[in-house]
């Protein structure tokens, strides 16, 4: 058996070993140039004309299906690198599914460590404030990318879904922004505006004043509702809230437009005129004392704190000026003087 020995490369002579480095620094020189070469990628002149370049990844997807699906979304990328690269960096075994962007400075490398980080792309989907369960479910609908389970569902069913325990969909998600990956279910969603609603509530009324007319947190919710949609600016909340605390606290009705709008339905379009006052509906505060029975949208964690510490005050009348402005008045004769002055403009 041939053995080696400390002298074996000393046999070698200098041309020879001389040539073995060239050799060994020209065969490094090409590796490195390849893979210089395939960490590229590249894009088809369509790809480059989008604003955003973006990829899918369903949940389930092989890695080695990651080249194909970047070919059909105009990235071009070295396959047998790419499926190297994604053992490299340990994605081929957890590979999280979502929606992927790809930029012009990118490479293979970059990619593939996006995917095994799961950094893909967030949608933004926001609940505005104070508004209605339909407007949300609308919205929800509209948004691509995303399973629409939800889409078809009764009223009573989405309850179920979500885990509510109340009997109305009204004023239960929390106004908010809310980041989510792609494919999933609008019903996840949902169920996250939801618990974000009750736990704001909770706490809420944990640390309520004994001032509040309110008797129970879904009260307070309701009550809220109203608010979120009666004030011009929003540090009139706490006193909005206390003029109706104070209706509440001598049963006065508390007459509020948005509550008799939001009783015509959704399909409601127009101005309110006296026929919508004298109907007899459940949310016509004209006609009863009292809250209506549910939620007239979905109130902000500022309107539901406002209803649960409201201000102390003697107003029991307010209206907005055209530039948001708050008149309270104490007496309905102020009121009416406030009316004809800054909603009727005929002066004092």
């Amino acid at each position: 058996m041939f053995r080696f020995n400390k002298d074996f490369f000393k046999t070698l002579n200098r041309p020879n070993k001389r040539a073995w480095i060239i050799g060994a620094v020209a065969a490094l020189a090409v590796i490195d140039l390849f893979i210089i070469s395939a960490n590229q990628i590249s894009f088809t002149d369509e790809a480059l004309a989008k604003k955003e370049i973006t990829f899918n990844v369903p949940p389930g997807t092989p890695a080695s299906r990651i080249p194909a699906i970047l070919e059909k979304a105009g990235v071009e990328v070295n396959d047998f690198y790419f499926k190297l690269s994604l053992r490299i960096t340990g994605a081929h075994k957890n590979l999280h599914a979502g929606l992927y962007q790809v930029f012009p400075d990118d490479t293979v490398s970059s990619i593939t460590d996006r995917l095994a980080k799961g950094e893909a792309y967030l949608f933004s989907w926001r609940i505005p404030d104070g508004s209605t369960y339909w407007e949300v479910r609308k919205s929800l609908n509209a948004m691509q990318g995303i399973k629409h389970d939800s889409a078809q569902m009764t009223a009573e069913a989405l309850l179920f879904a979500i885990g509510a325990k109340e009997q109305h969909l009204e004023g239960l998600f929390a106004p908010d922004t809310y980041n989510f990956h792609a494919n999933v279910s609008d019903l996840t969603i949902l169920k996250k505006a939801y618990e974000h609603q009750q736990a704001i509530l909770t706490e809420e009324w944990t640390n309520r004043s004994a001032d509040c007319q309110v008797k129970t947190p879904y009260e307070a919710l309701i009550l809220a509702s109203i608010v979120e949609r009666e004030v011009g600016r929003s540090e009139d909340r706490a006193i909005v809230s206390g003029i109706f605390s104070n209706r509440l606290r001598i049963k006065m009705p508390l007459q509020t437009d948005p509550s008799v709008i939001y009783g015509e339905g959704e399909t409601f379009g127009g101005d309110i005129k006296r026929e919508h006052l004298r109907k007899d509906t459940p949310y016509n505060t004209y006609r009863f004392v009292g809250l209506p029975p549910t939620p007239i949208g979905n109130p902000t964690r500022e309107s539901i704190h406002a209803v649960l510490h409201p201000a102390k005050t003697d107003y029991l009348y307010f209206i907005n000026k055209a530039n948001g402005d708050l008149v309270p008045s104490k007496t309905l004769a102020e009121h009416n003087r406030a009316v004809r002055r800054y909603i009727l403009n005929k002066g004092h």
